[in-house]
């Protein structure tokens, strides 16, 4: 159904993907992250090869888009096209994944 949204184009990859992705966040901390997410953060991005990170400098893209990102906005942040992050629509029989108090997705299921 993505092609009803304009997703025809298969998104460029400038790096492997078969290798492990990282990013590091506002602590200093290196997490794992899908290359999806990889492309497009604006902030220091590694690749495992050999068991050694090495630091990557390629380009940032818009999330979901082969746009590529000029000015980005923010720091340590992934860029999106529209300057508001996905959210995803739940269906009715996953309403149990929001918490009803908070408006927020829940850590346990009850």
């Amino acid at each position: 159904m993505s092609e009803k949204r304009g997703g025809l184009e298969k998104l460029i990859y400038d790096f492997n993907t078969a290798k492990a992705v990282y990013i590091k966040n506002q602590v200093g901390k290196l997490i794992r992250i899908t290359e999806r997410d990889f492309r497009s953060y604006n902030g220091e991005r590694f690749i495992l090869i050999n068991g050694v990170y090495e630091q990557y400098d390629g380009p940032i893209y818009y999330h979901n888009t082969n746009i590529k990102c000029n000015e980005p906005i923010g720091e340590n942040k992934i860029q999106y096209a529209h300057d508001k992050p996905w959210v995803s629509i739940r269906r009715p029989h996953e309403n149990y994944l929001v918490d009803p108090t908070k408006n927020q997705a829940c850590s346990t299921i009850p």
